[in-house]
């Protein structure tokens, strides 16, 4: 297919994700989009900090009945460091006597992975859903149970903070967290381009990522031109409701794919793109 003729051709793309960007920079290239990749955020393991390991001590000495795990990634950054400090025998003995409950398919293929199964998959692949289910299944009465939460880089105060008014006692693991990855610059350079109106769409595969565009916007003076692109008709293309959540926020109507999935995604975008008029 000649150049002019592909479905991006002529189309400006910025790619915010760091974890997985070859691949979604390589399919949109393929598709003849120009990508600027400014990676917002990276997640970054916690390893061997001893942190975990103190949250992890203190969630096995109580015993939950209930493990809330959030993402898949996250239970399996869990296991790596708990191997390499040697408490990955308590792990899976938490896990194997509580009722496991997971957001989404990532989370439960982590679990058998592991050679559990788990107790319940929210309907939606949201954390909202999966305190939802939870609530559910225990008549909304969460009192004298004890609840391990994995968390997914971020602190969701809201969803704890349902799970602790049901009377549940909630205790925290946090196996990664967000770290700026811009080691070359090029948020502020996105975020310029977007404002001077030469972006066509943005794309955006983790939550917090929004909240570090926006905010380098800020620090550079062009969060209103910001939002203004978004507003004129630059495209934000997400790859989930958790992740389009900060955007609705800020009063941006973003792309949300059915299947929550980066190939969704793609597709959701490039039909959108394919279809405007320049």
């Amino acid at each position: 297919m000649a150049a002019e003729q592909l479905p991006l051709a002529g189309r400006v793309v910025g790619v915010t994700a760091h974890r997985r960007s070859e691949d979604q920079i390589a399919a949109l290239e393929r598709r003849g989009a120009r990508v600027i990749h400014a990676p917002a955020l990276k997640v970054e393991p916690v390893g061997e900090d001893a942190g975990l390991a103190a949250a992890s001590r203190a969630m096995f000495d109580a015993g939950p009945d209930l493990v809330l795990l959030t993402t898949g990634y996250g239970l399996r950054r869990w296991h790596d460091a708990a191997e390499a400090q040697g408490f990955d025998a308590d792990l899976l003995l938490c896990l194997r006597e509580a009722a496991v409950y997971v957001r989404g398919p990532k989370g439960r293929g982590a679990v058998r992975g592991l050679g559990l199964e788990d107790a319940g998959m929210s309907a939606d692949e949201t954390t909202e859903g999966l305190v939802d289910l939870v609530l559910a299944e225990h008549g909304g009465d969460l009192a004298g149970r004890t609840i391990g939460l994995q968390l997914h880089g971020i602190a969701d105060v809201v969803q704890r903070r349902r799970l602790t008014d049901a009377g549940a006692k909630v205790l925290t693991v946090t196996p990664y967290r967000w770290a700026s990855a811009d080691d070359a610059g090029q948020v502020p350079v996105l975020v310029r381009e977007a404002a001077a109106g030469r972006v066509d769409a943005v794309t955006f595969t983790a939550a917090p990522a929004v909240d570090a565009l926006f905010s380098t916007a800020e620090e550079i003076g062009l969060h209103e031109e910001l939002l203004d692109a978004f507003r004129r008709g630059m495209l934000a293309a997400t790859v989930g409701p958790v992740t389009a959540a900060p955007l609705l926020e800020l009063g941006i109507e973003p792309l949300v794919p059915e299947r929550f999935r980066m190939g969704a995604m793609l597709k959701q975008l490039t039909d959108a793109l394919s279809g405007v008029t320049r």
